[in-house]
């Protein structure tokens, strides 16, 4: 590397800081920034958390319980101060301030009852106020003190906070020879000094050491204090400061005097602000121990700022963007513990957010550089992309070209196969149902006609012996005279008509035709409820109604040949597709009729288990291969012979099963029959 080579990048990181350092110049004096430049002091009071409360001090507050036990209304008669005062005076209090403000008198005796125990005690300290009005004209400056017949006798000092513009407590007064702070009267005091000797109030680079959130500094209530010894341990005001102030959060009066409490960095996680005389409380720790935060000045805040903008200039220069970012994104790290670190072990507060603010800036810079620095090779590049992009875009567009008609021709092909496979499913179903459709009819055509032909048969004798019978009554109708010829014949018509058979006979066949009809009606009735339409939502419905009616549509080919054996158990009423579920058991009572050659055997179990009930049909056939049990519910698998069945009936019954959330499983030991065990749960839990 040459002087030069080693020089130009140095030069190029200077070039980046001054911009950057520039613009933050600008941006540190806006008053949004200067807002942002607090919050990041929130951030390092938040994260270094909360310190050990000062042991020295002790906040008497005028809060809610005690106005509950005192019951008085704001303000409170002065001579209930005064009994405090005694009170801390006898409990051994080295100072006494009341962040109180007497600048109105009362009655003469509460005034002098407070002059009194002010004058006895010797440690007061009194809290004035000072607001500074301006105008475009003036500015003048207005000082509120206590009553002169209390300010004889006590210290008094200024509380007034000043608040930064997002309205938090961040700073004590500053120092001030003339007009001495309320804080810096109470320490003069407890250590003994001469008025405003040896004064250690803030100037405007110090900022308040705040110890955590609202109550940190040791509190006790009002009604408490006052009734100190019995209600409080000994030594607990002993050689202490007792700062007396309101504490509460709404005023407590019925005029319009807010209540005395402020926001503080810590009132974020606190959800609330801290009471004024806490903040008096946390000032004189400060001054007591000399522990305020402390801001440096100007020229070492800027010249750190300048710093931190050449480090981060110098450390990007020869990265890549993200690596860039990441090394900014890891300084910006860095510089937050820094500042953090000198935070807690210095208290300096260094400027977080201008400092990250700054290596952001820092950063755009860099990008910027890259962005003058790239349009150069760009530039170059793109001459030379330009001689062959023509060719490669002509080259690449044919490609697609070709690419996209081979994709349009698959695409037909694929939609014409899907077609042709929709269609043939379409047929096979069809094919299935036409196969189903007809066994059932003629099941029925079997069942219908046997009834109708004892209908048609015996509505011939019928008629027949209707006649003898009403020629027996004719010729009964025409006899005059019990005796004679013609009662002779008539008996002999009679006799010869065999009437007392031919009336038993017809009553006979009138049954038989009533029993003929009734088949004929239930036969109708299982066939429909057989084949019940499941275009309708699930419905309770009774399994071994199901496995009735289906027995009798198969009676023609389980007569004689096939005994059932039921083993019902008791079922409650199951949620299902009634017609569906009676298409399953028409399968497999089928599957077992022809699984038997001869005569044989079949066993419908039934029983309930919780919230699921189980059907079991078994036959004594042939039962089936183990090779094939693992194939028996696939589409098209069978057995059987050609033209004997499409091999979709058990496929068809497992989709059905398994719709209503079911299962359904085969076993076939040792060939010994088959069995299927149906699960169906009794809500419904299928698909719909």
């Amino acid at each position: 590397m040459t002087g030069n080579e080693g020089v130009r990048p140095t030069l190029q990181a200077v070039l980046i800081a001054v911009p950057a350092f520039a613009a933050m110049l600008i941006l540190i004096n806006l008053p949004l920034f200067s807002l942002l430049e607090l919050k990041g002091l929130d951030l390092l009071f938040r994260m270094r958390g909360p310190l050990a409360p000062p042991g020295e001090i002790v906040v008497v507050a005028i809060d809610e319980p005690s106005f509950a036990e005192i019951m008085t209304q704001w303000p409170w008669p002065r001579r209930l101060h005064a009994r405090l005062i005694e009170q801390l005076k006898k409990a051994g209090a080295r100072v006494i301030a009341f962040d109180i403000l007497f600048a109105e008198p009362s009655q003469p005796e509460e005034d002098r009852a407070l002059a009194q125990a002010i004058h006895a005690a010797g440690n007061v300290v009194l809290a004035g106020e000072r607001s500074v009005v301006t105008d475009a004209l003036f500015r003048q400056t207005i000082l509120v003190d206590p009553i002169e017949l209390f300010k004889a006798t006590a210290s008094v000092g200024i509380a007034t906070l000043p608040i930064d513009p997002d309205g938090i407590v961040r700073r004590p007064l500053p120092f001030s020879n003339d007009l001495p702070s309320f804080a810096s009267q109470i320490v003069r005091l407890y250590q003994g000094q001469a008025p405003y000797a040896s004064q250690t109030d803030s100037s405007d680079t110090t900022l308040i050491n705040y110890f955590g959130p609202p109550r940190t500094v040791k509190t006790i209530s009002y009604y408490q204090a006052l009734e100190a010894d019995r209600m409080l341990p000994s030594g607990t005001f002993t050689d202490k400061i007792v700062l007396v102030g309101r504490a509460v959060q709404a005023a407590p009066e019925p005029q319009r005097a807010s209540p005395d409490v402020f926001p503080t960095p810590f009132s974020f996680d606190a959800g609330g602000p801290t009471a004024g005389v806490e903040i008096h409380a946390t000032i004189v720790a400060n001054l007591l121990t000399k522990q305020m935060v402390t801001e440096p000045p100007g020229a070492v805040r800027y010249g750190l700022l300048f710093l931190l903008a050449l480090i981060g200039s110098l450390s990007t220069m020869r990265l890549k963007p993200l690596w860039a970012a990441g090394a900014i994104l890891g300084l910006s790290i860095l510089f937050l513990l820094f500042a953090f670190g000198f935070f807690t072990k210095g208290l300096v507060w260094l400027p977080i957010f201008a400092g990250m603010v700054q290596l952001g800036l820092v950063y755009g810079g860099y990008l910027i550089a890259q962005v003058f620095s790239a349009q150069r090779e760009r530039r170059l590049a793109l001459e030379a992309m330009n001689r062959e992009l023509e060719q490669k875009v002509k080259e690449r567009t044919a490609q697609y070209v070709a690419a996209n008609e081979e994709l349009v021709k698959e695409q037909h092909e694929l939609e014409k196969t899907l077609h042709e496979l929709a269609q043939t499913q379409n047929e096979l179903l069809q094919s299935e149902k036409m196969a189903s459709l007809g066994f059932l009819v003629a099941g029925v055509a079997h069942e219908l006609n046997n009834p109708i032909s004892f209908v048609h048969s015996n509505m011939d004798f019928i008629g027949e012996y209707v006649l003898r019978l009403k020629g027996v009554l004719e010729a009964y109708e025409t006899i005059t005279l019990p005796d004679g010829p013609a009662y002779q014949q008539l008996a002999e018509l009679k006799k010869g008509a065999r009437l007392d058979r031919t009336l038993h006979t017809l009553d006979e066949l009138i049954t038989s035709c009533k029993r003929g009809t009734e088949r004929v009606k239930r036969v109708v009735l299982d066939l429909g409820t057989f084949a019940r339409a499941d275009d309708v939502d699930p419905a309770p419905a009774d399994l071994h109604e199901g496995l009735e009616i289906t027995l009798n549509l198969l009676a023609k080919e389980y007569r004689d040949r096939i005994t059932v054996h039921r083993e019902y158990g008791t079922l409650p009423q199951v949620e299902c597709h009634a017609g569906q579920i009676n298409q399953v058991f028409m399968n497999l009572l089928l599957n077992a009729a022809q699984a038997i050659p001869e005569t044989g055997d079949v066993w419908i179990n039934t029983s309930s288990h919780g919230d699921k009930v189980v059907v079991i049909i078994k036959d004594n056939g042939c039962g089936i291969p183990e090779a094939n049990l693992p194939r028996i519910f696939d589409p098209f698998f069978t057995t059987k012979k050609v033209g004997e069945g499409m091999g979709l009936g058990l496929s068809i019954s497992y989709g059905i099963i398994q719709k209503h959330g079911g299962n359904m499983r085969v076993s076939s030991p040792d060939r010994q029959g088959t069995e299927f065990t149906i699960e169906l749960p009794v809500k419904w839990s299928g698909t719909k």
